[in-house]
């Protein structure tokens, strides 16, 4: 999972808790405070934010 996908998944968990999430940057950071490394995390997606990313983020199969 990469930068991007890790906040997409947290931008996911936060409207489903209706949290008004933090910029990208910030976010970033505090997962550097964390020692969370977003670009080599071995971290997967489970659970219902993981399920809303997925389904926000695919592309349409009309």
């Amino acid at each position: 999972m990469g930068p991007e996908s890790f906040y997409g998944l947290y931008i996911s968990w936060c409207l489903l808790h209706k949290i008004n999430p933090i910029p990208d940057t910030e976010f970033r950071v505090a997962m550097r405070r964390r020692r969370i490394d977003v670009h080599h995390s071995g971290l997967a997606m489970t659970g219902p934010a993981a399920a809303d990313y997925i389904l926000a983020t695919r592309p349409d199969t009309d």
